[in-house]
């Protein structure tokens, strides 16, 4: 009866080890995920580097992002802004206007729209016109920093206004060199 019982408890202190050296192996594998997690979220806040940008139409709030595209609150007043530079302009302000406008384009952009800009811009001069564009459309894709814009654009010549034209325009924004670029702005034809 002795060695029977024994038996038993070695038995039990057999699947007692057991039990303990699975518990461990699994206590170990979840450790070392936590070391993994910490670490990750570690390199994560050391190097967060975000970038405060004002946008040119709301100058109260500031918006922060890192990477090369702010989220879509920020792409969209981005973009309202290059739309007021380039399309809500007159034969006064034209000038200074699209010159900041081009202080924002990338390099492989700025001869494109310099000849698009000319062509408005003699076109404004002639008459003393002016021009305002109303967003009637936005739809921003913060994933490759598209924003799509429908609107009507009015001319005025003085105290004649021309009928609206609808437009489409197609901008993107991105971030090079942690500076702010307007690398696309076409019309979209109808």
């Amino acid at each position: 009866m002795d060695i029977k019982k024994q038996q038993d408890q070695r038995k039990v202190l057999a699947s007692a080890m057991i039990i303990l050296l699975v518990i461990t192996f699994f206590s170990s594998l979840v450790s070392i995920y936590l070391v993994y997690q910490n670490s990750k979220l570690f390199d994560d806040l050391r190097n967060n580097k975000q970038t405060i940008v004002r946008p040119l139409v709301d100058l109260e709030n500031g918006y922060s992002f890192y990477g090369v595209r702010g989220d879509a609150r920020y792409l969209r007043a981005m973009a309202l802004s290059f739309l007021v530079l380039r399309l809500n302009v007159s034969a006064q302000n034209i000038e200074t206007s699209h010159d900041i406008l081009l202080s924002y384009t990338s390099d492989e952009l700025r001869p494109k729209l310099i000849e698009a800009l000319s062509k408005e811009k003699k076109s404004l001069r002639i008459d003393n016109g002016a021009s305002v564009f109303y967003v009637r459309d936005l739809k921003v894709s913060p994933t490759n920093g598209i924003v799509d814009v429908v609107g009507d654009l009015e001319f005025y010549y003085g105290i004649k206004k021309i009928q609206p034209i609808k437009k489409h325009y197609q901008l993107r924004i991105e971030m090079r060199n942690s500076q702010l670029k307007l690398t696309d702005f076409v019309e979209i034809p109808e």
